[in-house]
């Protein structure tokens, strides 16, 4: 792996699914052979993910990242034991074919938008057959359900006040904001307008949003329910309990893979994971899979490419340490 070739790979890795787009994973070349994962200073979430679940998945994903892309160039990769410092090691082992997911790697986005009216069903039977990690729900009446419970859960994630300080540290909501095309959450990808973005940075400070939840009317500002409602389907995603959150972090990232694959395109809604009572519904609802736990919940649907935002990523020379 000649240092071009590698940060070649670094650029399309950075393309991964992270927590918050906090982007925490770096990478060193040892050698031709070797690479060593690493945590980016700082890029942690104490409030949000005081375990470090979510960052863990976040390098699992950014990992599969790097060996697909590795895939596209005819690399085999393997992990071994990590150093003192690192998270793991990525050995050249060989020669590969391109993993078919590969190719779409640099096509996934997130989007936060109203879908579609295309209910996709074709596209929503191949991807259960897919993916059986998936329980894809497309009755109306199950994705209503799922939009309720996601509003709750997100109101009370916000009553929260070092969760919403730690979430607005890591929204950019003007473009002249620095790091607007850099990391976190900017305006566009939150499909906001310039006044919508304006008043959420306002709401969201300390003593504003308590004045609106007294009045009734914080949970309209948070909640998401006609975004969820225009979704051609919802999908739970459940990995088995004893599972690292490092390696559902890789198959977090295949599975949004192959939501792509299907000409989807999908926004995460993990709150209602995080919540017990909402997981708790949703197990009971859904008939959760015997010893697996919920990771996250897509809303999935179809949309016009030219409506998905650019992607927002560190440059490849902050990434390669």
């Amino acid at each position: 792996m000649t240092p071009e070739t590698f940060a070649a790979i670094v650029a399309d890795a950075a393309l991964s699914p992270n927590v918050h787009n906090i982007q925490p994973t770096v990478w060193r070349r040892i050698d031709d052979h070797t690479v060593a994962v690493m945590q980016a200073p700082g890029r942690t979430l104490p409030v949000g993910d005081p375990t470090g679940r979510d960052v863990a998945a976040s390098h699992g994903a950014a990992v599969e990242g790097f060996v697909l892309a590795a895939s596209l160039r005819g690399l085999e990769i393997g992990l071994a034991a990590p150093e003192e410092g690192e998270i793991v090691r990525l050995i050249v082992t060989g020669e590969a074919t391109p993993d078919p997911l590969a190719p779409f790697l640099t096509r996934r986005r997130t989007y936060r938008g109203k879908f579609t009216l295309d209910r996709a069903e074709a596209a929503l039977d191949a991807l259960a057959q897919a993916a059986p990690d998936l329980t894809v729900l497309s009755d109306r009446a199950d994705i209503d359900h799922v939009s309720r419970l996601n509003d709750q859960a997100s109101l009370k994630g916000f009553r929260d006040g070092g969760f919403r300080a730690e979430l607005l540290a890591w929204m950019r909501l003007s473009p002249r904001h620095p790091c607007w095309s850099v990391d976190g959450l900017n305006a566009r990808a939150m499909e906001m307008s310039g006044v919508e973005a304006l008043g959420a940075g306002l709401v969201l400070k300390p003593g504003v949003f308590e004045l609106f939840d007294r009045l009734g009317l914080a949970g309209a500002l948070t909640g998401e329910s006609s975004v969820v409602k225009s979704s051609a389907a919802v999908a739970l995603f459940h990995r088995p309990v004893a599972e690292t959150p490092f390696e559902t972090g890789r198959r977090w990232h295949r599975v949004w893979l192959e939501i792509t694959r299907q000409g989807l395109t999908a926004a995460p809604m993990t709150v209602l994971a995080d919540d017990p009572a909402a997981a708790s519904a949703l197990a009971t609802r859904f008939e959760q899979p015997p010893g697996a736990r919920l990771i996250t919940a897509f809303r999935i649907g179809r949309v016009a490419d030219d409506a998905l935002p650019p992607p927002a990523r560190r440059s490849v020379v902050d990434l390669i340490v």
